[in-house]
């Protein structure tokens, strides 16, 4: 009997502990809300990611809260200029439990000074052609990347 009890215990802590809940949402601006939602398993924090991007002087920020594993939480900042008055930069911060409810994220001040690297860049508009441009590179961008994807916006 005492050792049924002790497994018992046992399992309802290991039980406790592989269920891991996240706030789980994606919104314009430097924060967002949403209900509580059960990790799968594997992912073992929440993480914060504030991504801002300037276009053509204009800047719009995006916050997403999401489950996540721990060695995502190694990225650090991320600065992307794609040439022509577009950039983005991203920044994340991880927590558990309690602290998630005053973990702030703040992306850094932009570093406008050319380091000397340079990658090729375009993007384009909707129906638009993407002319490749030589991109300078600034501050901390220091490798060149290959991306194509479609952003929608809804807002």
């Amino acid at each position: 009997m005492k050792a049924s009890l002790a497994v018992c215990i046992l399992a309802a802590l290991l039980a406790v502990g592989s269920c891991l809940q996240c706030e789980v949402c994606f919104a314009q601006g430097n924060s967002c809300t949403s209900s509580m939602q059960t990790c799968v398993p594997g992912q073992d924090t929440c993480v914060i990611v504030l991504m801002e991007i300037m276009l053509a002087g204009v800047k719009t920020q995006t916050t997403v809260k999401a489950c996540a594993t721990s060695s995502e939480c190694k990225i650090g900042p991320i600065s992307v200029n794609f040439g022509k008055g577009m950039t983005m930069k991203m920044s994340s911060a991880c927590c558990v439990g309690e602290a998630c409810k005053t973990t702030t994220v703040t992306v850094p001040p932009a570093d406008t000074k050319t380091n000397g690297r340079n990658c090729p860049g375009c993007y384009t508009m909707p129906s638009g052609q993407c002319r490749e441009e030589t991109v300078d590179c600034m501050g901390a961008e220091t490798h060149c990347i290959d991306a194509t994807m479609t952003v929608q916006s809804d807002f």
